[in-house]
């Protein structure tokens, strides 16, 4: 009987006895959490608020990357986004001495493996950035030098071009998450090369006349200019708008002809006034 009865006294005692040695640990753990807290709090505003003085989201705008990350699902700017990687960067290594302070050594190793791959990640976010910004200056650059000669088809192959770069920059950005892109790398070797391909053979076959004529036009501009009264063949009148594949004349009656530009450069042209 004595002795149910000193175990029953006992059991309680060795309760509170475990709840006492563990309760500094608890109390570390929580200090810590909420110390990280704030620390990440502050040093996730500072972040923020550098570089939005160094004008990224402005920089961002001009490129064309916060429409990229609108599509993306992002709301925030570029200054925001990298401002949460960095305030749950802090706060993830203080979870992790948290964690160590209650003795949860699976989860701090766990965490502790996920925090050492978050620089991989910003690592790919920052070359993404940059990659769609290289990526926005030579789209902007290919329309306006196509513009210059009134092309006609600036924007195409200005939108091709960045989506090239782009598809490089993914690439590099998967490489630098060391996920294998072996495979991927493979197919989009594949499909370029189909698609050159498939552009080369419309150009070569179904679009030979097409190409003949914007080829001759780009010639055309340099001889020709709305105002210009011309005389192709029999055909006479007032040259109205020089476009990709054709020149529009308007005759002295009125009417409004549509001469091929590589009827410009075969036949004979003469030009009556300027």
């Amino acid at each position: 009987m004595l002795e149910a009865m000193k175990e029953t006294l006992a059991d309680p005692m060795i309760l509170w006895a475990k709840i006492a040695e563990f309760l500094p640990s608890l109390l570390t753990a929580l200090g810590l959490l909420i110390g990280g807290y704030f620390v990440a709090k502050f040093l996730a505003g500072a972040i923020a608020k550098l570089f939005s003085k160094i004008g990224l989201d402005r920089l961002a705008e001009t490129a064309g990357i916060d429409v990229a990350l609108k599509k993306a699902g992002m709301s925030s700017g570029p200054s925001i986004l990298l401002s949460k990687i960095i305030y749950w960067l802090v706060f993830l290594t203080f979870i992790i001495s948290a964690s160590d302070a209650l003795g949860l050594d699976r989860v701090s190793a766990t965490i502790d493996h996920f925090v050492l791959y978050i620089p991989k990640v910003i690592s790919a976010l920052i070359l993404t950035l940059i990659g769609l910004f290289i990526a926005g200056l030579v789209r902007t650059a290919i329309e306006a030098s196509l513009a210059s000669i009134n092309l006609g088809y600036e924007r195409t192959i200005g939108g091709i071009i960045y989506a090239l770069i782009v598809i490089i920059v993914v690439s590099l950005a998967i490489n630098q998450l060391e996920i294998e892109t072996d495979l991927l790398n493979q197919v989009v070797i594949i499909f370029l090369l189909s698609a050159a391909g498939a552009v080369a053979l419309a150009l070569g076959l179904g679009t030979k006349h097409v190409a003949g004529n914007v080829v001759a036009g780009v010639y055309a501009r340099e001889l020709y200019v709305p105002g210009n009264k011309i005389k192709v063949d029999n055909v006479s009148g007032e040259v109205i708008e020089i476009c990709s594949t054709a020149l529009i004349i308007e005759t002295e009656d009125g009417r409004k002809i549509t001469i091929p530009n590589s009827k410009l450069i075969d036949s004979q042209v003469e030009i009556l006034s300027q």
